[in-house]
């Protein structure tokens, strides 16, 4: 083997060496990402015909001098005010025994985190450090979770299945729609023994909710150890 075939040769093996890294990087999160999902939507996904279906006036509304809210005297309920109270409480039950699938769109393509999300987690994960991203090694990926099984009622459709923009929520479907959600890519540790990840569920052009979610390795197997609300609208 002459000097330059020898050259040729460990370069191809660095090349391969830095190629296999990167999937092993990729393919590392995206197997944590496949185990917790279940978790995710359960915790962050909600059925939207609960929280869009208001509680109705029940009471006189009482305010201090200047003006500020102080309290309900429900004591003061009109004979209509408890006619529409037992009509919501009649459809909210109806809500909560119907048994048909939760249907979220889900966006499968994991994202970069534009927040600075450091000192959240080495406070949250006291003693770790959270891992430097090597942008050539942090892929964006598609996430393949149609065979994932999830928690509860709820199912998961492709976000591009769906209307855009403002027409996802103005279309009738022939199912129960509930909301978008989302997740970013997954950060780690150094010892890849916890991680921290920001995410969203959107229920209405105006309504949704932001979470940051942290999540650690126990006895073999991730799990969500924590989820704080980052917005709300």
């Amino acid at each position: 083997m002459t000097k330059l075939q020898k050259i040729t040769f460990i370069i191809t093996i660095i090349l391969f060496a830095s190629c296999e890294k990167k999937i092993s990087e990729v393919d590392f999160e995206r197997n944590v990402m496949t185990e917790i999902l279940p978790t995710l939507i359960y915790s962050t996904c909600i059925d939207r015909r609960i929280m869009l279906n208001f509680p109705p006036k029940y009471g006189e509304l009482i305010y201090d001098k200047e003006g500020r809210y102080v309290k309900t005297d429900s004591t003061k309920a009109t004979e209509k005010e408890k006619l529409n109270l037992l009509e919501w409480k009649k459809k909210t039950l109806e809500i909560k025994n119907d048994t048909s699938k939760i249907i979220i769109a889900f966006e499968s393509k994991i994202k970069h985190n534009k927040e600075d999300i450091k000192d959240d987690f080495e406070k949250h994960f006291k003693g770790s450090k959270l891992q430097k991203i090597n942008k050539k090694d942090n892929l964006e990926y598609i996430l393949d979770f149609e065979n994932i099984k999830l928690k509860n009622r709820f199912e998961l459709k492709n976000l591009k299945e769906f209307p855009k923009r403002d027409q996802i929520w103005e279309t009738k479907y022939e199912f129960n729609f509930s909301g978008v959600a989302y997740f970013t890519k997954i950060q780690f540790d150094t010892n890849k023994k916890f991680g921290i990840l920001d995410g969203g569920f959107m229920c209405g052009g105006k309504c949704g909710q932001g979470f940051r979610i942290y999540i650690k390795k126990e006895n073999g197997k991730w799990k969500v150890d924590k989820v704080e609300g980052t917005w709300i609208s």
